[in-house]
């Protein structure tokens, strides 16, 4: 029986066989995802095996000139996908050949047959020379030309195309770390910078919900299909990108997939020098808005101002060292944005990202607040007399309104204009949980910490402020579950263990809550804030004795570094012993403790709550009894 090409042509090549009724590419009998355009492009190359299939020719049969795409891109893109799919190689092929500036040929033996004829395959066996009559160039054209218009019109593509918009409505999307194509590893720092700044930018689209840069990162080197990641993350699109880099010169590319079917949106190439990378940054997420139908809130002058190459440099390596996310960490990030500012005095994300590194040190290391803070106020009002628009100096700011001077309501005005700023950033969402939590209103605080954590859906932030909210709400079970998914992302953080360990104590398991707490203390000994809370848990459940040896430990301390004077105060109260908790708290009073503007984190104090000094601290930094 003759073979009916229409219905059931099946092209078979070494392990692998086309369906192209299908459009399934199977190996070994198995099914291997293949995106539409990889697809298409094979399916040219095996009906002319052995031929030369220029790269002019296959732009006229797969991208229309209607396609909002950089050609070179997407084709790249695909032959790329297609090699990973057949485990090519464009060094050492053995199916796809490349002919430089050329085009592409086929180079393996084909066979085709009807499912009908299809014989299983014998081991080590070569395959005969195609007895298949070839097809008519222009029909050819033709026939996929029409196929791919049934599959996109099915789709819901083709009228997004012609429009020169995305091909279905996008609501969100997610970065995906751009690969480092400059061939030296220590440049890792600059391409990851590229990933965060473009991600910081596309976030001020209106209506587009932009994935965490946390959440994306996990993704680094994945071998993941990108319908995969797109389910997880839970979004319309990724955006993909690589950058190269040549002195002070930068080529960045990107492509936006549509990640339920792993077609192109859009691709670009951009290049500038680096001077002017702010400006091309902008001028990327500007061209994003625009293939997706967005609006991008048009950049202030100073953000796109030319740049001191060296100032970037410094700024850059200050977010790599950042994050790391330990005292060292951020001590050798603020030096390389005093770097920066030093060399670009108007550089506005330096200072602000300088004033975030800064606010670090209340949380952990030697600094005290009054130390601290200055410092960090300077950097990020300096930052917005020089942009208004930075988000991130209006929630460094906002923290500092709070942690420091008790400025409840100055505070909330800054994180609401940072949300306003970066609506889609999840950053901007547990400060304004915090103060809905403060007021009491727990619901609208949960909610809101839910919608962070669907902005950021792989952060160990996200559900250790989910789990702040439902502990704040008495809901103790559902705040340990989200603390256990955190450390799923995170094992080992003792920040987890630690709030593992306060959860146990709201709710009277003081055995769990010791255990979690000698954990937190273990993985981070050099934290008094931890060692003072196992103290006060020691003091609480009878165990005076451990409790004393951890104050001992926490005075010999404070005559060398800061130590907050809050958490001997507790330990103190647990204790049973007025006079000295009374004074601590009221030392830790003039500190500007930052627990203070924590309270909601700590168990209430008893020994102390009803003195007339007590109350005299609370009224000062505004909180009720």
């Amino acid at each position: 029986m003759e073979a009916s090409t229409a219905t059931a042509r099946v092209l078979r090549f070494g392990i692998f066989e086309l369906d192209t009724q299908s459009g399934e590419l199977r190996r070994h009998g198995q099914k291997i995802r293949l995106p539409d355009q990889s697809f298409q492009i094979l399916r040219l190359l095996l009906d002319r095996s052995g031929e030369v299939v220029t790269r002019e020719e296959l732009r006229k049969h797969l991208w229309t000139s209607e396609t909002f795409v950089d050609f070179d891109v997407g084709l790249n893109s695909a032959i790329r996908k297609l090699r990973e799919a057949l485990d090519d190689s464009a060094e050492n092929p053995r199916f796809v050949e490349t002919l430089p500036r050329r085009g592409y040929r086929f180079i393996a033996s084909v066979q085709s047959a009807t499912t009908e004829q299809m014989p299983e395959p014998v081991a080590g066996a070569t395959p005969r020379a195609s007895a298949r009559p070839r097809w008519i160039a222009g029909g050819l054209v033709l026939a996929v030309t029409i196929a791919t218009l049934v599959v996109a019109y099915e789709r819901g593509w083709w009228e997004g195309v012609r429009a020169g918009s995305a091909a279905v409505p996008i609501r969100s999307l997610a970065v995906l770390p751009f690969e480092n194509l400059t061939g030296d590893p220590a440049q890792d720092y600059f391409v990851d910078g590229m990933t965060d700044a473009l991600t910081t930018d596309l976030a001020q689209i209106g209506g587009l919900q932009v994935i965490s840069r946390t959440s994306a990162m996990q993704y680094q080197r994945a071998k993941k299909p990108l319908p995969a990641i797109g389910h997880e993350l839970n979004v319309d699109a990724l955006l993909q990108g690589a950058v190269v880099r040549s002195g002070q010169h930068v080529r960045i590319t990107a492509q936006l997939i549509h990640a339920a079917t792993d077609r192109h949106v859009w691709a670009q190439s951009f290049e500038s020098e680096l001077s002017d990378v702010l400006a091309l940054q902008q001028q990327m997420a500007r061209t994003i808005a625009a293939a997706i139908q967005g609006r991008l809130e048009p950049p202030s002058s100073a953000r796109a101002e030319r740049l001191d190459p060296q100032a970037y440099e410094s700024y850059l390596k200050g977010l790599a060292v950042g994050g790391r996310q330990n005292y060292d960490g951020h001590r050798q990030a603020v030096a390389y944005f005093e770097d920066a500012v030093a060399r670009q005095p108007a550089f506005a994300l330096a200072y602000a990202a300088m004033a975030q590194a800064q606010l670090q040190f209340l949380y952990g290391g030697p600094l005290s607040p009054r130390e601290t803070i200055p410092k960090a106020e300077a950097a990020a009002r300096r930052a917005l007399q020089l942009d208004d628009t930075l988000a991130q100096a209006h929630r460094s700011l906002g923290a500092i309104l709070h942690n420091f001077y008790w400025r409840w309501e100055d505070g909330d005005k800054e994180f609401a204009r940072a949300r306003e700023l970066s609506a889609s950033s999840s950053e901007s969402l547990p400060a304004a949980a915090a103060a809905l939590i403060r007021s009491g209103r727990f619901e609208e605080a949960i909610a809101d910490a839910e919608r962070a954590r669907k902005l950021d859906p792989l952060a160990f932030n996200t559900y250790m402020n989910l789990a702040f909210a439902y502990r704040a709400a008495g809901q103790y079970d559902r705040a340990i579950a989200e603390i256990r998914r955190a450390l799923e992302i995170v094992p080992e953080q003792n920040r987890a263990h630690f709030q593992l360990g306060v959860t146990f104590l709201f709710m009277g398991r003081s055995n769990d809550a010791i255990g979690e707490l000698e954990t937190a203390v273990k993985l981070n000994q050099g934290n008094p804030r931890l060692q003072a809370y196992l103290g006060y848990a020691y003091a609480a459940v009878g165990r005076p004795l451990d409790a004393r040896r951890i104050l001992k430990e926490l005075e010999s301390r404070a005559r060398q570094q800061y130590v907050s004077s809050f958490g001997i105060s507790l330990i103190h109260d647990a204790l049973g012993e007025k006079e000295p908790a009374l004074a601590a708290l009221e030392r830790a009073y003039q500190d500007r403790a930052v627990e203070f503007a924590q309270l909601a984190q700590y168990p209430p104090f008893k020994t102390i709550a009803s003195e007339p000094r007590f109350r005299v601290v609370m009224r000062g930094i505004g909180l009720p009894h």
